[in-house]
């Protein structure tokens, strides 16, 4: 793998992602010539996540080498626990590990064990690309699968979640409404039977002034 953001170029986003502080405390301000070529003289804090993640993305799969190496270390450090796992399994394997050339199979799933479980599948495909770790290329096949799938999973559901919240925002605004024009209809009602009571009560007097006028009528 001669780059390997351009074998994860879907998840660049993702991986920008979790080092975005990183990238606006530390890398930009630190790169002066960087910054300059990018954004000319526009300050850091009217810089968008979205115009940042596309300059890096594109230096990243331009083979930016100094980007590459910064970007890595640094998702790396914020995956301490992966980073452990794959170091304590690998020694397990040799010692010096790092002059090991290529994984077996069977040494490949020594590695693998639990992690998918305890990380992600994406999680530990993006570490195993970035670190550009010697698995067989049958292992980054049915990891990349895995990623890929899980991600897919974790989208549908986040488009299920998003549905169901709408229909729960619209359900509590039909309740709202409902309950206001209830209120209303009783305002409205109590107001109608108020007068209607007053009504009767003067068309009550009214008739009993009435009688008493026929009664003297009648009398004389």
């Amino acid at each position: 793998m001669n780059n390997q953001f351009q074998t994860i170029q879907s998840w660049i986003p993702q991986v920008l992602k979790a080092i975005k502080r990183d990238i606006r405390t530390d890398h930009l301000p630190g790169s002066p010539a960087f910054f300059r070529t990018h954004f000319g003289h526009r300050p850091i804090n009217r810089l968008t996540a979205e115009e940042i993640f596309a300059v890096y993305e594109k230096d990243l799969l331009a083979g930016n080498e100094e980007l590459i190496e910064w970007v890595v270390n640094r998702w790396v450090f914020k995956h301490g626990d992966l980073y452990t796992h794959f170091a304590e399994r690998l020694e397990k394997i040799a010692s010096d590990y790092g002059s090991i050339k290529q994984l077996t199979e069977e040494q490949s799933e020594q590695i693998l064990e639990g992690a998918i479980q305890r990380f992600s599948a994406l999680s530990v495909y993006l570490f195993s690309v970035l670190n550009q770790v010697v698995f067989p290329e049958t292992v980054f096949t049915r990891l990349r699968t895995m990623a890929e799938n899980e991600d897919l999973q974790q989208k549908t559901q986040g488009v299920q979640t998003a549905q169901q919240q709408n229909l729960e925002e619209a359900l509590a605004k039909c309740q709202k409404e409902l309950v206001r024009l209830n209120e209303k209809y009783e305002d409205k009602l109590a107001g109608v039977m108020k007068k209607y009571a007053a009504d009767v009560e003067a068309l009550k007097k009214q008739n009993r002034a009435l009688q008493q006028r026929l009664q003297t009528t009648g009398r004389q």
